[in-house]
């Protein structure tokens, strides 16, 4: 689709939306707001997005905040491709006349060329990704893909340098290409295994379904997703793949900052995917040329941060796929992840605290993962079901998909040991990872989980109101993660008699661990506690369903 034709079709939407669509609820200021000086409804979408839990936001909000992004988007693109023809191009000017311009666009076939130089084409990505990590794009999902797939389509590199939209004081270059071609492949230091997980090759659908309904511990699948293009024909081995699907590396991701979310230092913040890159996977080797993109967020020649350490950054738990489809095209979804899987175990702190949440109103928010209200209630119905663990005829209900997430990390990225209100088939893409689990029926004595804790994300220690020198905190159940460091634990043997001292009774507790390596699989049923280190830069793909 040609620039003004993609112009047209968004704009028109948004100024006539669809009878039962939400953002029909917004006060009329607001949504006169959006088609005429979109800053005051991101304003106002903005505020009420800022609420905890968010799952409290009402949908008109969110449609509002993700319309206003796009119309600003739009006026970017039009300003910057010389459409504007009865309004201001001014850049300082936000108002705009939505219906003016859609009858300005509306019989325009106009060929549009965009330098890949231009520096406004981070701004248009920085407010459509924007707005799909605050909203997921509601109800404009595609048409945001769309417009991400139009702008591509029309970035030359033979862009000549005349109109409106030149870039006139930087020379003619090619897109960035690196010179790198696989992940880095040094690795931190690999344990030798003292209790292997099982594994089985390619196992046979029934099979699965009898280890996931009656075996009910983790296994590892070999020689089942070599056929993903991710694997092959796509490869997610190769950073350059990943810079030509992230718009030349444009495209804003969240990243955790720290070792663990559990450490005191760690953080969030949101930063493009090319930066994430070079700056945490490669630490400022990506050839783009004589000079750095990124400029003054390299690391140093040493990849430290400036107290001298080697910073880590993990793109963690991340619906990657959601936000740039075109890589879900990379991967399928494995068969077992619609096999329906018994509850949790009786005895288990994930039974307990679904009962409890079956007779209480109250949810409970987890650092890692929470299920979802319905999964929940499907759990709950499960649970209570008398024929949970026989009845074969009730194996397979309406498939539903999984949830999908994507984590991408160097070496040393480590997940605290925690479990997860879901089943979980762990599938390594790229690199390796080593996982070691323990039982959910491990005592609390000696997996010693925490409790409640007041903590505050990056982003609200940076925006929270601040009273008697702390930002302001929220009290988060954290019971689905110990307080024991696995990782000191397993690179300082020697300090057994310590550890004991600090976790009562955790160095005699049963555990299994495997190393995934590229192409394996891991089936984690759900409630089983499990610590993850990442021993070379990868990623790697989970599905969770329940």
């Amino acid at each position: 689709m040609n620039i003004p034709s993609l112009l047209h079709l968004a704009l028109s939407a948004i100024d006539t939306p669809n009878a039962d669509d939400p953002i029909l609820e917004c006060p009329d200021d607001a949504r006169y707001a959006l088609t005429h000086c979109f800053e005051e409804a991101l304003k106002l979408a903005d505020e009420k997005l800022h609420v905890f839990p968010f799952k409290d936001v009402h949908a008109r909000w969110r449609r509002l905040f993700t319309d206003a992004s796009i119309v600003k988007a739009c006026l970017i693109i039009a300003r910057n491709c010389d459409l504007l023809y009865s309004q201001s191009k001014s850049s300082e000017n936000d108002e705009i006349d939505t219906p003016k311009l859609i009858s300005d666009l509306q019989n325009e076939v106009k060929e549009v060329k965009i330098s890949p130089n231009a520096p406004w084409l981070r701004d248009v990505t920085h407010v459509l990704d924007n707005a799909l990590l605050m909203t997921g794009g509601i109800l404009r999902e595609e048409l945001i893909e769309a417009t991400f797939s139009s702008l591509q389509a029309a970035t030359h590199d033979d862009y000549p340098s005349t109109g409106h939209g030149a870039e006139q004081s930087l020379p003619s270059r090619k897109r960035r290409r690196t010179s790198l071609s696989v992940f880095p492949t040094e690795s931190s230091p690999t344990p030798r295994l003292k209790f292997p997980i099982q594994r089985v090759s390619a196992p046979e659908f029934d099979d699965m379904i009898e280890h996931i309904r009656k075996v009910r511990t983790p296994l590892v699948i070999t020689d089942s997703v070599d056929h993903w293009p991710a694997m092959s024909s796509r490869p997610w081995s190769c950073p350059q793949y990943w810079l030509d699907r992230t718009f030349d590396g444009r495209r804003l991701v969240p990243v955790e900052v720290g070792r663990s979310y559990t450490d005191e230092e760690w953080g969030q913040k949101i930063m493009e995917f090319g930066e994430f890159l070079d700056k945490y996977i490669f630490h400022g080797e990506l050839d783009f040329g004589k000079k750095h993109p990124y400029g003054s967020s390299q690391p140093d020649e040493n990849g430290e941060n400036s107290q001298g350490e080697v910073e880590i950054g993990y793109l963690a738990q991340h619906d990657l796929l959601s936000q740039v489809p075109a890589l879900r095209k990379d991967i399928g979804i494995p068969d077992w992840c619609y096999i329906d899987p018994p509850g949790p175990e009786r005895g288990t702190p994930l039974y307990s605290t679904m009962k409890r949440q079956e007779s209480s109103s109250a949810s409970a928010s987890h650092a890692r993962s929470s299920a979802s209200d319905t999964a929940r209630e499907d759990a709950l119905r499960a649970i209570n079901s008398p024929e949970n663990d026989s009845d074969e005829d009730t194996l397979m209900k309406c498939p539903k998909d999984p949830i999908i997430n994507t984590w991408m990390g160097p070496s040393w990225t480590i997940s605290p040991l925690h479990h997860d209100s879901y089943h979980n088939v762990l599938v390594q893409v790229v690199g390796a990872k080593y996982i070691r689990l323990y039982s959910p029926h491990t005592p609390a004595s000696q997996i010693h989980p925490r409790g409640e804790e007041w903590v505050a994300s990056h982003e609200e220690k940076e925006s929270q109101p601040v009273t008697d020198g702390e930002p302001a905190k929220r009290l988060i159940d954290m019971s689905n993660t110990s307080k024991v460091d696995v990782s000191a634990i397993e690179l300082s043997p020697a300090e057994a008699d310590q550890w004991e001292e600090m976790w009562p009774g955790f160095m005699s507790a049963p555990y299994v661990e495997t190393v995934l390596k590229e192409g394996e699989c891991l089936y984690i049923p759900l409630g089983w506690w499990h610590y993850v280190r990442g021993l070379r830069a990868g990623v790697s793909v989970s599905f969770w369903w329940i």
